[in-house]
């Protein structure tokens, strides 16, 4: 459902990234992301981290950043095409149609 998201969202100019909280190499972060036919990018902790954003208590989490990086929604939970969607129309980033 995220990689047919992604593409969706990218002709909104809205990207979908995933992290990967285990402290893997990064060869080994793209072969996961490989094997589970992740098509969309994928980050690991420490880029996060680079970005001033920390790990979610809960996961999954769905966190929703602005332009600029500034985080403004959060999704914490299993979530779906039209709670993602809903969010987005929610904060303005999205039309409702």
């Amino acid at each position: 459902m995220l990689n047919e998201l992604s593409e969706e969202l990218v002709l909104h100019s809205i990207r979908v990234v995933g992290v990967n909280f285990d402290d893997d190499p990064y060869a080994t972060s793209l072969e996961i992301a490989d094997t589970l036919g992740i098509a969309f990018p994928t980050l690991r902790r420490n880029e996060l981290e680079a970005l001033g954003l920390a790990a979610p208590n809960v996961m999954p989490t769905t966190v929703i950043l602005d332009p600029v990086g500034n985080v403004v929604g959060r999704l914490v939970g299993l979530q779906s095409r039209e709670s993602i969607l809903g969010k987005l129309v929610e904060l303005g980033a999205l039309d409702a149609s």
